[in-house]
C-alpha cells in the first residue's frame, strides 16, 4: 500500500495546528508524551483537547510554559515561535547550534531527529537571511523558544509514528496586514516566512483576511518535509485528522490532514467492497476464508513495461528522468547497458508502471530524454503479501522492515532510508546494521522479541 499524507492548508499552517491534526489521525497522547520526554527538556506541559471552529470539531494542541511556578498557554493563534503570550516574559534565546545539539543528543529515534533538524535548518536559513548573518551565528528569539522546539519535535514524532511514504501540501493561504513579534510590528507574511516561500518555491495564495495565517514553524514544516505538490489522479482517503488554530477567522481556522492510499488496487477494492457488502454479509465466513487463502498465496496483477534505447543522453539527464518517472507514479525504473547499431554503447531505459499511467510515462520519457521512440508491452507481475513492521536495534535506533511471506516462509527487508540514517548515526557498516535489523524482525515475528 502507498500511504501519502496530504495537508490542506486553506487556513495557513502552524506548528500547533499540524500536531493537532496528526494526533487526530490516531497518534495517542500517551505515546507523544513518552517520546517528547526523550528530549529532556523542562519547563513545559502539553495539552490535547477537542474544540470547534465554525461548528467543525477539531483537535487542539497546546504547549503550556512554566514560568515562576505558573503555567501559561498560548493566548492567540499562529504565534511566532516563542511569541505566543500576551504577558511579558523572556524565553532562552537558543542558538541553532544549541537546538541541534539538544535534538541530536536526545534519545529520540534517528528518523525523528532527522526530520526535526531538517525543519529547524530550513527556518534557520530563512532567519539568517532576514537578520543578515551566517546560520551558525543566529540566536533565535522565536525558534529557540521551548514551545517551538516542542511543536516541531512533536510533529516529527507524529509523522514517524504514522509512517507515510511521502507528504503533500496544498497551496498555503495567507492573510494580510501586520503581526507582532519581539522586534515590534512586522508585515504579514513575516519576513522569515516570505524567505522560505521564495527559497523553497512554496505555492501561496494571499487572501483578504486580516491577520497572520502562516507561522515560521508552519512554513518550516511545509518547506522541509513536502515531497510533492500535486495530488495523485486517483486515491482513497483512508482517514482525516482536523487540527484547530487558536484564532477565530470568518472561515473555519483548521488544518486538515488526510491519509491517502494511492494504490490503484485499493481504489478498486474499496468500490468492490461497497458493491458486494450485502453478499459478503450473507456468506461472511466462507468469503473470509477464501480471502485469507488468496492473500497468503500472493497475488498477480498486470503492468505495462516501456523500453527505449538511447545513445546520446548523459548520465545526469537519465538519472533525472528516472526521478521524474518515479515521481509521476512509475512502479520501478532501471538503466541497462546495451550496444546499439554501429556498435555504439548505449542504455536501455526500462519503466514498469500501471496500465493507466502509460501516457504519463511516455510524456516524461519524451520530455526528459533524447528518445524518439519506445516499445511497450503488458506483463503479469507476481507480488508477495507484505507488511511494514518497526524494530529496535541493539543501539536503541528504530528502523522499519518489510516482511514478505511465501508458502509459510518469511523474508525480511529493512527499509533503505531508515538503514542509511541508522548507519550514519552509529557510524557502522550497512551489512552489520542490516543483519541486526533482520535478526530483530525475525525475533519479533517469532515471539522472541518486542
Amino acid at each position: 500500500m502507498s500511504r501519502k499524507l496530504y495537508l490542506e492548508c486553506y487556513s495557513g499552517i502552524s506548528g500547533d495546528m499540524t500536531v493537532a491534526a496528526l494526533t487526530d489521525l490516531g497518534v495517542e497522547e500517551a505515546y507523544l508524551r513518552q517520546e517528547l520526554a526523550k528530549l529532556h527538556l523542562d519547563g513545559y506541559e502539553i495539552k490535547i483537547s477537542r474544540t470547534k471552529k465554525n461548528q467543525i470539531t477539531a483537535a487542539d494542541f497546546d504547549v503550556i510554559l512554566k514560568e515562576d511556578g505558573e503555567m501559561h498557554g498560548h493566548s492567540h493563534d499562529h504565534s511566532h515561535p516563542g511569541e505566543g503570550h500576551e504577558h511579558s516574559h523572556s524565553h532562552s534565546h537558543n542558538s541553532y547550534k544549541e537546538i541541534s545539539e539538544l535534538i541530536s543528543q536526545s534519545e529520540l529515534n534517528s528518523r525523528v531527529k532527522e526530520m526535526s533538524l531538517k525543519i529547524f535548518h530550513v527556518i534557520a536559513e530563512a532567519e539568517a537571511k532576514v537578520h543578515g548573518m551566517p546560520v551558525d551565528q543566529v540566536h533565535f528569539h522565536e525558534v529557540g523558544a521551548v514551545d517551538s522546539i516542542v511543536d516541531i519535535t512533536a510533529a516529527a514524532i507524529c509523522l514517524d509514528k504514522l509512517g507515510f511514504d511521502s507528504i503533500l501540501t496544498s497551496e498555503l493561504w495567507e492573510g494580510k496586514g501586520t503581526t507582532w513579534c519581539q522586534h515590534g510590528r512586522i508585515p504579514v507574511p513575516a519576513p522569515a516566512v516570505l524567505e522560505m516561500m521564495a527559497d523553497h518555491r512554496i505555492p501561496v495564495k494571499f487572501t483578504p483576511v486580516e491577520g497572520e495565517m502562516i507561522t515560521p514553524t508552519g512554513a518550516g514544516i511545509a518547506a522541509a518535509l513536502t515531497a510533492e505538490r500535486k495530488l495523485p489522479e486517483r486515491f482513497v482517503v483512508e482517514k482525516v485528522g482536523v487540527g484547530a488554530g487558536k484564532k477565530d477567522f470568518p472561515h473555519a481556522n483548521i488544518l486538515r490532514a488526510m491519509i491517502l492510499n494511492t494504490d490503484t488496487d485499493a481504489v478498486s477494492e474499496k468500490k468492490e467492497k461497497a458493491a458486494g457488502s450485502t453478499e459478503n454479509r450473507k456468506n461472511g465466513a466462507d468469503n473470509a476464508v477464501k480471502t485469507n487463502q488468496g492473500i497468503a498465496a500472493g497475488s498477480l496483477n498486470t503492468v505495462t513495461v516501456l523500453e527505449t534505447n538511447v545513445d546520446d543522453c548523459s548520465g545526469e539527464q537519465l538519472g533525472y528522468a528516472m526521478e521524474c518517472l518515479l515521481r509521476e507514479g512509475a512502479l520501478d525504473t532501471s538503466c541497462i547497458p546495451v550496444y546499439m547499431k554501429k556498435n555504439r554503447p548505449a542504455y536501455m531505459l526500462q519503466v514498469i508502471c500501471r496500465p493507466k499511467d502509460e501516457e504519463k510515462m511516455e510524456t516524461v520519457i519524451f520530455r526528459e530524454t533524447t528518445s524518439i521512440g519506445l516499445r511497450k508491452y503488458r506483463e503479469e507481475r507476481g507480488i508477495l503479501p507484505r507488511e511494514i513492521i518497526t524494530v529496535t536495534l541493539p543501539d536503541g535506533q528504530e528502523v522499519r522492515v518489510k516482511k514478505c511471506s511465501h508458502h509459510g516462509q518469511e523474508f525480511f527487508y529493512p527499509e533503505y532510508e531508515d538503514m542509511k540514517v541508522a548507519c550514519r548515526t552509529a557510524d557502522r557498516s550497512f551489512p552489520e546494521v542490516c543483519k541486526e535489523a533482520v535478526d530483530a524482525a525475525d525475533k519479533r515475528m517469532n515471539g522472541d522479541g518486542k
